[in-house]
């Protein structure tokens, strides 16, 4: 029997790209046509169901509610759960993984922290509680969003930073700055993902044109060769 992979992408606090990489990651999945399903535990703004509306909507302050993301897994129907968490929430699931019977699950369920940083050393910080707390348990990708630049030192010039990266050796995707600016604000105004924007038959202004549509398609292809590098981590 196969192994279920339960994807959480996590972050410290809004604005990291939390959203972002797991409207990614929701598009490449439905691009190799793997069975899987997708879960919004942001119980403050449910952004990623904006997005996608057939996501589950999960609260993380209820642990119940938490559980059904390991039955969903381990029922079998899908073979990835992909689970958007809400900024600031990396206690409240640390808590709930104190609970988490790993042993039991080794056979059936595996877990993949994504941790999404930008330039603001802050950002680190649940990527680094959920490491220093769950070590091997889970496995590890640094997502790093260039939307206010490329240098993100606070990994590396850190010494828990420097620890994290030398014992656990994560994976890493860099976001990179879409741009124009405009094409951001009319895929959020219009709640689509880059995926669902270029399946889209009828014309939004700005975003749907020829030109606009085919720089879609190339930033999106930057993305997907990356997670293509990561197959392993995503699909086994």
């Amino acid at each position: 029997m196969s192994k279920s992979v339960i994807h959480i992408v996590l972050g410290t606090k809004g604005g990291v790209g939390k959203t972002t990489l797991a409207c990614h990651l929701a598009d490449y999945l439905a691009g190799h046509h793997v069975p899987h399903l997708l879960v919004d535990a942001d119980d403050e703004n449910h952004s990623f169901h904006r997005f996608f509306p057939e996501s589950m909507l999960v609260n993380p302050r209820n642990v119940r509610s938490v559980d059904s993301i390991v039955g969903m897994a381990e029922s079998g129907d899908h073979r990835i759960v992909l689970v958007d968490l809400r900024a600031g929430s990396g206690e409240e699931m640390l808590r709930w993984f104190e609970d988490v019977p790993f042993d039991e699950l080794r056979d059936t369920v595996r877990f993949v922290g994504w941790g999404c940083v930008t330039t603001d050393p802050d950002s680190v910080v649940v990527l680094l509680r959920w490491a220093q707390a769950l070590g091997d348990r889970l496995q590890y990708v640094v997502v790093k969003n260039e939307k206010d630049g490329k240098e993100m030192a606070a990994l590396e010039q850190t010494k828990e930073g420097a620890e994290f990266l030398k014992k656990r050796r994560p994976e890493e995707v860099r976001i990179p700055l879409l741009s124009p600016s405009s094409a951001v604000v009319e895929l959020n105004k219009n709640n689509l993902s880059i995926g669902n924007a270029l399946a889209l038959k009828e014309k939004i202004p700005g975003l749907t044109d020829t030109m606009m549509r085919s720089r879609l398609r190339r930033y999106q292809r930057s993305i997907f060769e990356q997670f293509d590098r990561l197959a392993e981590v995503i699909f086994s």
